[in-house]
């Protein structure tokens, strides 16, 4: 059940993100960084705090990764994620290279 929950969380937050504002293509595999304006309006920027520096115009929210099935995983997950996915390419790669049962 909790499972079932985290999946639910993930695909609404997802939804969330794909309606933030954006003025650049969102191309899966970058990281992109989430604000706030004064009037509560969410945009995605290619620009970190770091790189405003001083003058970061508004709220900083979040940073994620846009992922090639267009879900969005927060920064801090990352490597988490993209190990995830690289076992599971490794494992269906090797899944074809099998000879099938039966054959000698």
């Amino acid at each position: 059940r909790s499972s079932d929950l985290k999946v639910l969380e993930e695909a609404k937050r997802d939804a969330d993100l794909h309606h933030a504002a954006c003025n650049v293509v969102k191309k899966p595999g970058n990281v992109y960084y989430l604000y706030r304006r004064e009037s509560s309006q969410r945009y995605f920027s290619i620009l970190s705090p770091k790189e405003w520096g001083a003058s970061c115009p508004h709220e900083f929210l979040g940073a994620f990764k846009l992922q090639h099935d267009m879900s969005w995983t927060p920064f801090n997950s990352i490597e988490k994620r993209d190990a995830e996915i690289n076992m599971i390419d490794k494992l269906l790669s090797h899944q074809t290279a099998l000879p099938e049962i039966g054959r000698a």
